[in-house]
């Protein structure tokens, strides 16, 4: 990972972060408990100057944003001018709308809002650019999906039933349409989003999609209110919008938005789950589609044959997952291979500014006398003996992987503080001697991203350390298996290694 300076922030920078965070959430605090708990009056002020000054300060939060953003500063300007069209379209309405019964229908207040979605959708869909980079198809199939069914969902719930409803002049009628198109667009976009970051979007886009979803939120709100499906009486919408506005404004106190991985890894009901959700939500739709028409044989039969299509896939994604276990654990030990640590290693390493990781790559000291001594048969009993132990000194703790010989690899992902414990246990577990052998672990560690922030360099730094150790013992101590610099010596009973295992079995 490449960490960059932060620029410094000036006094008055700080003073304008400060003002903007007063307005932006004490404004919305003030308007919810005026509106929703009947708390203070003023309402001309409240629901006026103070609602149009807390979407002003999302735009600015948004435009000062853009100003340290490197790569994502057009993203984050195109949507502070979004939050600023919407602004305009707030502040002509308190001007020249609120309590004019002759007001024009559609007005400029209505171009202000509905200019907001294209320019949210697109700086949305900077923002993807500048922080995903070459993404795994599946991973566009599955945004695409979640997007276009999110889509569905909403044409036939919201747009359907607005369309019902709309009377007027062309110009009236697809002013109204646009509303409700507008916000299927932004919040379906907002879903594919999510998708992309593998439902696990980070903070700051968390708050963004948050942000804008809520916006869409509470646009169907107030359309389905004012076509007479009000769900409460009073002003309860308006502050949600102001929530919206919030969200998106808090953007201004994150950090950039997190990198979307470019390598999805999908594997068992993962690779399901979406396909497999919206699929069921089609199916639903287009049943009650049918049954409206007296079509329900039809209907049944359909819903049935893309039930066994899903069935169909789910069995095919058991049977890949199994084949897949099988090819990436390694036959002897239980533990991964090394296809599987090619797999594992990159996406350790890149969640690793959130999770620190150690690295450690073992090497047996003595291995290759017990094979010699022994023979094959009883070094992979050895091996298998010791894999089981691996596994269970790491417990949840981490990972093991033989890659080859006698050469092991753990991944150390608990809480920081407890690293050194498990690489102890590590060690100790491939640690074995009895009646002539002795077998320990010459090692390397690596911390992750703090010494090395590729998989590669990782690597290289490791077997550099492992092999250093394994020289230095050979000279100081060639008797005795050193760890940490005291000695650790796990005695096996009997004469020979079978008995020696048969009785630690």
């Amino acid at each position: 990972m490449i960490h960059t300076a932060r620029p410094a922030r000036s006094g008055s920078e700080g003073a304008l972060r400060l003002a903007i965070g007063v307005v932006l959430f004490g404004g919305t605090a003030l308007v919810a408990l005026h509106d929703w708990a009947g708390i203070g009056g003023f309402d001309s002020f409240v629901n006026g100057p103070l609602y149009d000054a807390v979407i002003v300060s999302a735009g600015l939060a948004c435009l000062l944003k853009a100003r340290g953003a490197g790569a994502e500063r057009n993203a984050w300007i195109v949507i502070a001018i979004a939050v600023f069209s919407w602004a305009a379209g707030e502040i002509y309405w308190t001007a020249e709308i609120e309590g004019n019964s002759s007001a024009p229908y559609p007005s400029p207040a209505d171009i202000g809002y509905l200019v907001f979605y294209p320019l949210a959708v697109a700086g949305l869909v900077l923002l993807v650019r500048a922080r995903a980079h070459q993404l795994d198809w599946r991973l566009w199939v599955d945004g695409s999906i979640a997007s276009l069914g999110t889509a569905a969902l909403g044409a036939a719930i919201v747009f359907e039933f607005v369309a019902d409803r709309t009377s007027g002049s062309t110009l009236e009628m697809a002013t109204t349409l646009a509303y409700p198109l507008g916000d299927i667009l932004l919040v379906s976009l907002v879903v594919g989003v999510v998708a992309l970051t593998r439902w696990r979007p980070g903070p700051t886009w968390t708050l963004l999609l948050a942000g804008l979803a809520t916006m869409g939120f509470a646009d169907i709100a107030y359309t389905l209110e004012t076509n007479g499906v009000g769900i409460l009486d009073g002003d309860w919408v308006e502050p949600i919008y102001l929530l919206a506005a919030s969200f998106v404004g808090a953007v201004l106190w994150q950090l950039e938005a997190a990198t979307i991985q470019p390598h999805a890894r999908f594997e068992g009901w993962r690779e399901l789950a979406v396909p497999g959700f919206f699929a069921l939500v089609m199916i639903g739709l287009f049943s009650i589609q049918y049954f409206q028409h007296s079509a329900g044989l039809t209907s049944v039969l359909w819903a049935a044959t893309m039930l066994a299509v899903l069935a169909r896939l789910a069995i095919s994604v058991r049977e890949n997952k199994r084949l897949l276990d099988q090819v990436r654990t390694d036959q002897l030990t239980g533990l991964g291979n090394r296809g599987r640590l090619q797999i594992d290693l990159p996406e350790r390493v890149h969640e690793a500014s959130e999770r620190p990781l150690t690295l450690v790559m073992l090497d047996l000291n003595g291995f290759k006398h017990y094979n010699d001594t022994f023979g094959h048969p009883a070094g992979d009993e050895m091996l298998t003996w010791m894999g089981a132990r691996l596994r269970e000194a790491l417990g949840k703790d981490g990972q093991g992987y033989r890659i080859g010989g006698d050469e092991f690899v753990v991944l150390i992902d608990c809480e920081p503080e407890r690293h050194e414990a498990v690489v102890k246990r590590a060690t100790e577990a491939l640690t074995a001697r009895g009646r002539g052998y002795e077998i320990g672990a010459a090692w390397g560690k690596v911390a992750v991203p703090d010494e090395a922030e590729t998989p590669s360099a990782a690597m290289q730094l490791a077997d550099v350390r492992m092999y250093a150790q394994k020289e230095s013992r050979r000279t100081s101590h060639p008797d005795g298996i050193e760890i940490d610099g005291g000695e650790v010596k796990v005695e096996l009973d009997g004469a020979g290694s079978g008995e020696a295992l048969e009785q630690r079995k």
